[in-house]
């Protein structure tokens, strides 16, 4: 018995039928509430499901810790769930258990090679030829390694080309990197990494008969190593073991480990050792990134024009890109300042810059497979220094695009941007707050169908049609802040977000159906409850032509 920082440890022998097995028991500080772990002693007794090969810890309950009851003992949880663990049966959660989450396991931080779902090579010849795009250095702190790399293309055997990399390319590997072709051998069967305390000669075991000097590389200063890369198949989903994947190991050591020796070392030197080190393997082809969010997939194929990167539109502008969208136009004027922080969704890098160009470098960065663009102009001027007015950059914003956004919350630029979009029969969205912040709205205005000026006769026909945001009419509580020349609202990021997530969900909604809806729509926003409480509440209403307007003539 064990106690150390808070823990109990327990090791002790369990009958089992006509055995005994050898168990740890862990008790974390925060037991009762948290579970214990138990893990098994033995590796010959490991079963092939529902344990860990690092430790032999057993999954004896599914992750959801509501399956965990903190009256239970020890004791208790192995006589319900011992035999079944061990034999791999009863009820089990409907999930695959990829060996690649052990081997990551064992990855240094920062290190990856990124690989496609998609691809489809547990038939392919091999051994062949992979095509890594890379680049590397050594660890300030630790000194190890850390390699950032891609699989650009894969050759079979006979040398011909059967995958390439068609998703995005993360910013660390963008600029100036190298490329090399290692070589790539595959297993028939599931490879499993050893136990941990076995890790020195388990990785070993990798290299034997793979050690090739012509396929070594300078990792850093001082630093070579070979990549090697192991193809295997393994359990994807539930009980489905047609998946595949890859292992990447790094053997790396100083330059005279890599190179041959001309003479026998003189009696009691050591030759230099090389290490290994598991490179850990993500996934991030262009149906990896989409595939926690299905919904958002038709994103992929749009292009959307967002006029307005404030307080509402620049958050609009990143989940856009976070969700997809092949294509993202920026239309802008305003400088970061440092008082917009409070709510604006970049801090104190982007401070000086204009918003637009800011947007845009941090979403070119952060989200690859969104194309983005910024055009600097402010709606109801001349730029001489790009010899834009409103009809250049406006024809410019909407060429080729399925969606026009207008995040100014500016009446004037509102009715012209809804006339260029009308002309171009494109669906708008408008969004806006109130000037107290009360509420705000989500129009969705569509060709033949109302229209911005339709909503403002809404709000003010005899009885309201459809009722206008809390405070729509209302800048008594509008601020000067010292340096502006203008008047602004008062209020935060997370209240202001509301517009711009419930705008991303109409967006979702409008791809995803493939067609443009009959009518227009308002969603209207109130951040108080009767109570004054600020709780978002939405209402949804339909938006008609009104006869009033001159949409209808």
């Amino acid at each position: 018995m064990v106690l150390a920082d808070g823990r109990l440890e327990l090791t002790f022998d369990w009958p089992l039928g006509d055995r005994m097995i050898p168990l740890h028991a862990i008790y974390p500080d925060g037991y009762p509430e948290a579970r214990p772990h138990i893990n098994l002693t033995d590796p010959a007794l490991f079963p092939g499901r529902h344990c860990s090969p690092l430790d032999g810890n057993l999954c004896l309950l599914g992750r959801d810790t509501r399956q965990w009851q903190p009256d239970w003992t020890v004791p208790e949880l192995l006589k319900k769930q011992l035999q079944k663990a061990m034999e791999a049966g009863g009820e089990e959660d409907p999930q695959g258990e990829p060996a690649e989450v052990w081997w990551n396991t064992l990855a240094p931080p920062e290190s990856y090679c990124l690989i496609d779902s998609d691809w489809s090579l547990l038939d392919a010849k091999g051994p062949g030829i992979l095509r890594i795009v890379y680049v590397s250095h050594a660890d300030n702190d630790s000194g190890l390694p850390v390699l950032r790399a891609l699989v650009e293309r894969v050759f079979d055997a006979e040398g011909k080309e059967i995958a390439t990399w068609k998703g995005p390319m993360p910013s660390a590997l963008r600029g100036t990197v190298r490329k090399m072709d290692i070589a790539w051998v595959r297993s028939p069967k599931q490879l499993m990494p050893p136990r941990i305390v076995d890790q020195g000669s388990g990785l070993g075991e990798f290299m034997n008969g793979r050690f090739d000097l012509t396929q070594a590389f300078d990792v850093a200063p001082g630093v070579r190593g070979q990549l090697v890369a192991t193809l295997y198949p393994t359990e994807t989903e539930f009980r489905k073991h047609d998946g595949e994947t890859w292992l990447f190991v790094l053997v790396h050591g100083k330059l005279a480990a890599f190179y041959p020796r001309k003479k026998a070392l003189p009696r009691g030197k050591k030759a230099p050792e090389t290490f290994s080190l598991v490179i850990r393997t993500l996934r991030a082809g262009t149906s990896d990134i989409i595939s926690r969010a299905p919904a958002a997939a038709a994103l992929a194929t749009k292009s959307v024009a967002l006029l307005g990167t404030g307080a509402i539109g620049a958050p609009l502008a990143i989940e856009l890109a976070r969700n997809g969208i092949r294509k993202l136009t920026l239309m802008d004027y305003d400088i970061v300042e440092p008082g917009n922080t409070v709510r604006w969704p970049l801090g104190s890098s982007a401070w000086g810059l204009p918003k637009g160009q800011a947007l845009a470098d941090f979403i070119e960065r952060e989200y690859p497979a969104t194309e983005v663009s910024y055009i600097p102009h402010c709606i109801g001027t001349y730029s001489p220094q790009t010899c834009m007015g409103d009809d250049t950059a406006l024809d410019k914003a909407l060429e080729g695009v399925d969606l026009a956004i207008d995040a100014t919350a500016a009446y004037g630029p509102t009715t012209l941007i809804q006339g260029f979009a009308r002309s171009r029969s494109l669906p708008l969205l408008t969004l806006f707050g109130s000037p107290t912040l009360g509420g705000g709205a989500v129009v969705l205005s569509v060709p033949d169908s109302g229209c911005y000026v339709c909503l403002e006769c809404a709000w003010k026909d005899e009885p309201n049609v459809i009722p206008a945001p809390l405070g729509m009419f209302d800048e008594g509580e509008l601020i000067q802040p010292p340096g502006c020349a203008e008047r602004t609202f008062s209020g935060t990021f997370c209240d202001l977000q509301e517009l711009s997530l419930q705008a991303m969900r109409v967006v979702i909604g409008l791809f995803g159906r493939n067609n443009i809806p009959s009518s227009s729509v308002v969603y209207t926003l109130s951040f108080r409850d009767e109570d004054g409480v600020r709780v978002p509440a939405w209402r949804t209403d339909a938006l008609p032509r009104n006869p009033k307007c001159s949409c209808t003539w």
